[in-house]
């Protein structure tokens, strides 16, 4: 199937960073890596970089397809060399498909579908998060070097699900779909705008194609005139109030569970004044593309709902990694749509 990706992050390589191996997370073990990494171990092929701390752990709820996790010891996993290069000890002794899925994965947010599988990233990954630096124009590329055509992309499977919603009571159609990404990316990455006003702009094209219906005229033109008059017509900024921005960090702190929801967000940044960061463009296209709401949520407006999230996050001084922790890792997808599909009134 084709494999598609935004254009800055088509070259992604892992730069040892080491975020995810150092972050506290539970990493599980499918079966077969179990017992791969078990021979590896008894034969003294693999061999913890943490000596004194169990490799694995056997959670008793654990699931039979993944009945083990990783071992960690001091939010680190015990595999990760931080003296060797900062490497993993699982991919320097036995490669890449030894790793747990979770490993192989990460910082890719993948969506399949029937036409394809797009692939965005979580700038939580500081070697992503460099990758949104740069003035190259950004498009949506088959294809891409980071990503080939049987890699692993488990994520959002929609490939034998319906396409997203227009609204509540209107479906889109998959290729109507791909033509609201690229336009979106386009709008949100191109010019020098704010990203205030872009994303008024993009309301204004979610408004203009809200009430479409089978009787009026095809639906995927339609789309173009949309983002065409929402470039040239003069929109309202999305400038949030600190009423309404503390409300919308609530949504995402309630989405988040309570063992793990980071401290509350102070809005100092917010009260002094906001300027755009370079990057901000395209982070939010980021989250435009490969969305999960867009398939999880009841329409477009839940779609935007998750990109304005991104943009309030950063407006109160969060840095790309700290909003996409919240939003790619730590927050219940499902709990994300049901909100943004029902908004409280603002």
């Amino acid at each position: 199937m084709t494999v598609r990706c935004l254009s800055f992050h088509a070259g992604y390589r892992c730069g040892r960073s080491g975020a995810c191996c150092t972050s506290n997370w539970p990493i599980p073990i499918e079966a077969d890596r179990l017992i791969a990494l078990q021979g590896a171990v008894a034969t003294g092929a693999l061999t913890p970089a943490a000596a004194d701390t169990n490799w694995m752990t056997t959670p008793a709820d654990a699931p039979e397809d993944a009945p083990a996790l990783l071992g960690v010891r001091h939010s680190r996993c015990v595999f990760f060399d931080e003296a060797g290069g900062r490497a993993c000890r699982i991919h320097a002794s036995l490669g890449h498909e030894a790793l747990p899925l979770a490993c192989r994965q990460f910082p890719r947010i993948v969506v399949r579908d029937p036409r394809g599988i797009s692939v965005t990233l979580s700038h939580y990954c500081p070697t992503a998060a460099s990758l949104l630096d740069g003035g190259a124009p950004v498009t949506i590329v088959d294809g891409p070097p980071a990503f080939p055509p049987r890699g692993d992309y488990e994520g959002l499977d929609a490939s034998t699900a319906l396409p997203p919603l227009l609204r509540p009571d209107m479906l889109m159609d998959w290729a109507s779909w791909w033509r609201w990404e690229a336009e979106s990316v386009s709008l949100l990455t191109t010019g020098d705008e704010p990203a205030a006003l872009k994303l008024g702009r993009l309301r204004e094209a979610v408004d203009r194609v809200r009430d479409w219906r089978p009787s009026c005229r095809p639906r995927e033109p339609l789309i173009g005139r949309a983002f065409e008059t929402a470039r040239r017509t003069r929109v309202e900024l999305f400038n949030p109030d600190r009423e309404e921005v503390t409300r919308r960090l609530a949504e995402i702190d309630d989405a988040i569970p309570s063992d793990l929801r980071p401290e509350p967000v102070a809005l100092d940044a917010f009260e002094r004044g906001w300027r755009d960061p370079p990057h901000a463009d395209r982070f939010l296209a980021a989250h435009a593309f490969a969305n999960w709401i867009a398939h999880l949520g009841e329409g477009l407006d839940a779609w935007l709902r998750s990109i304005e999230a991104a943009y309030v996050c950063l407006r109160t001084g969060m840095d790309v990694r700290q909003a996409d922790l919240r939003l790619r890792h730590l927050a219940n997808p499902n709990r994300l749509a049901h909100t943004w599909s029902h908004p409280l009134s603002l």
